[in-house]
């Protein structure tokens, strides 16, 4: 059945105002959610049948989101590719922030795992390319590689949330830290 625009704005709403309010208090309750999203109680538990179903949806919403900001990106491989998805995913800050602050709630939902596990296969198969191009240490495993990876990212998100840097600062750093990081001769900048 097609949602109605009327539907699909109040959903709109109810995503975009629950990330801002569990941002802010990750234990908000559903009134307030419903409170920041302009709606009633009983339209809220229309969207969502509980607090619980809301969050799994939100981190659904977020990582279907970085999935849409790389699905552009298939055509490139190893270290552009790499630096391509910091460039594509850095402005969904806000994003991961709400992840990482709520992730552990959402963790078992089968639909998210589906996505982080695509996701992180994605990033394997790039890594390996990377090394096979001597762009990134072949001594270094490649899950500790993908794992630095998402780690680089989630202290940029971290730092922008802050206010201690700006995207643009953000960028530079991140892909700094990573390349100089993982870098085929340790010391030195990538090819």
């Amino acid at each position: 059945m097609k949602k109605d625009t009327r539907q699909v704005q109040s959903e709109n709403a109810i995503i975009e105002a629950s990330i801002r309010t569990l941002l802010v208090n990750p234990s908000a309750g559903m009134s307030e959610i419903a409170t920041a999203a302009g709606v009633g109680r009983a339209t809220l538990y229309r969207h969502v049948e509980s607090r619980q179903a809301l969050i799994e949806k939100l981190v659904l919403v977020c990582m279907e989101e970085m999935d849409a900001a790389t699905a552009p990106l298939a055509h490139l491989t190893g270290g552009a590719a790499l630096e391509a998805r910091i460039d594509a995913t850095m402005p969904l800050a806000d994003r991961f922030h709400f992840l990482a602050e709520l992730w552990t709630i959402a963790a078992d939902s089968e639909a998210i795992t589906q996505i982080d596990n695509k996701l992180d296969d994605e990033l394997a198969v790039l890594v390996e390319q990377a090394k096979r191009a001597g762009q990134i240490n072949t001594d270094l495993p490649t899950p500790w590689v993908v794992s630095f990876y998402a780690s680089t990212l989630m202290a940029a998100w971290w730092l922008i949330a802050s206010g201690d840097v700006e995207i643009d600062e953000a960028l530079i750093y991140t892909k700094q830290s990573f390349f100089s990081g993982c870098a085929k001769n340790p010391g030195k900048n990538r090819a």
